[in-house]
């Protein structure tokens, strides 16, 4: 028998609730359990020992060699690792050092494996969780995994009957999820579903409703149909691209915003980012301002009154965009020359948006003793 004293802990699962000191061992078929010993103090002091099948932690022999990163900027250092997947909790020992400490690492590895954490929502709760990569590429195929602690169903019960003298109370049952993550977008949870697969990816469901089949997928089918919607997507933005060079429309939307001119005689002058979509029809739908609505001085209510009022464009360019509009001030009185805006966007603010090229709106003015100065808002 192999038996490894792991810790002294408190586990809280959804069924059961166990807590004592840990010791998790493996039998000499094979098989690993987790065995609790809990101490009640009171007037008369009772110890229990409970067993349970598995083991809440990744691996067995629970402590390997690994490597972790505390955060994503940081090196990373070599150390011993035990991976709990009951808890989320990842535990390291250093070398020279018998000390355990609890870590929450950007990044670790164990036998091979990289897991990495990442921001997820699940039951109206932001937390943080760790995923390791099944599939890379612009559209990745993430796993996660998960561990709890129920009961044993009668056919568990009766393959373990000989091991009746160890008291089971239970068994580890490692859970596995699944998700899709769109670029740097948070990953979502997906089932290997037709439905599923279209709903997570519906801005090609059109092109992929023939490339999914209506039955379980696998792995491999998953990762086939992510190949196909990431050159789809590709194809798209491609195509898409082009509404930058599309001279009609840069033109109308040149004519359309209009420099605010008390603003303009202050030497007031900033960058305004508006998101907007194209659809099947070729109407431009849903603007937004992506930059900080709050700048004020009418240049956010100039992009949106243009977009909203813009003309039909071609189907061709269905879509979503990211549009960064610049308000230029030149006085002729100064030898600088325009003052072009410094503030810009950063890319996680574009939502997964194809970003077209910057519209130049200018504004002259031959003033002495005017302070040119650029405005840009906060994030609320």
């Amino acid at each position: 028998m192999i038996r490894l004293i792991l810790l002294l802990c408190m586990l809280s699962m959804p069924y059961l609730t166990c807590r004592g000191q840990i010791f998790v061992y493996q039998e000499k078929d094979g098989n690993v359990f987790t065995s609790v010993d809990d101490y009640s103090p009171g007037m008369t002091s009772t110890y229990t020992r409970t067993t349970y099948m598995g083991s809440p932690f990744l691996t067995f022999p629970v402590w390997q060699p690994g490597k972790i990163r505390l955060d994503m900027e940081g090196r990373t250092v070599d150390c011993q690792l035990a991976y709990n997947l009951n808890t989320n909790e990842v535990l390291c020992r250093f070398d020279g050092d018998s000390a355990i400490k609890t870590v929450t690492p950007e990044f670790f590895s164990i036998n091979n494996t990289e897991y990495v954490r990442q921001q997820n929502k699940l039951a109206g709760m932001d937390y943080r969780m760790y995923f390791s990569t099944v599939h890379s590429g612009p559209t990745k195929l993430l796993k996660s995994l998960s561990n709890q602690l129920t009961y044993m169903n009668s056919a568990e019960q009766v393959n373990m009957r000989h091991y009746k003298d160890l008291n089971l109370r239970g068994i580890y049952r490692t859970v596995t999820k699944y998700f899709v993550q769109k670029e740097n977008a948070e990953p979502t949870l997906i089932s290997f579903s037709r439905k599923s697969l279209l709903d997570v990816l519906a801005d090609q469901s059109e092109a992929l409703a023939d490339k999914i089949p209506n039955r379980e997928l696998t792995t491999s089918d998953v990762i086939n149909i992510l190949n196909y919607y990431d050159l789809r997507v590709a194809e798209a933005r491609q195509n898409r691209a082009h509404l930058s060079k599309e001279e009609v429309f840069r033109e109308i939307l040149q004519n359309k915003i209009n420099y605010p001119g008390w603003v303009g005689n202050q030497g007031i002058y900033g960058r305004v980012y508006a998101g907007f979509d194209v659809d099947s029809l070729g109407l431009v739908r849903n603007v937004v301002i992506l930059s900080p609505d709050n700048m004020g001085f009418g240049f956010t209510f100039e992009v949106k009154r243009a977009l909203e009022t813009l003309s039909n464009i071609d189907p061709h360019f269905r879509g979503a965009y990211a549009l960064p509009i610049a308000f230029t001030f030149t006085n002729s009185k100064e030898n600088s020359g325009p003052h072009i805006p410094t503030n810009r966007l950063p890319e996680d603010r574009y939502q997964n948006r194809t970003l077209l090229e910057e519209v130049t709106i200018p504004f002259v003015v031959a003033k002495s003793s005017v302070v040119p100065r650029e405005v840009w808002g906060y994030y609320k």
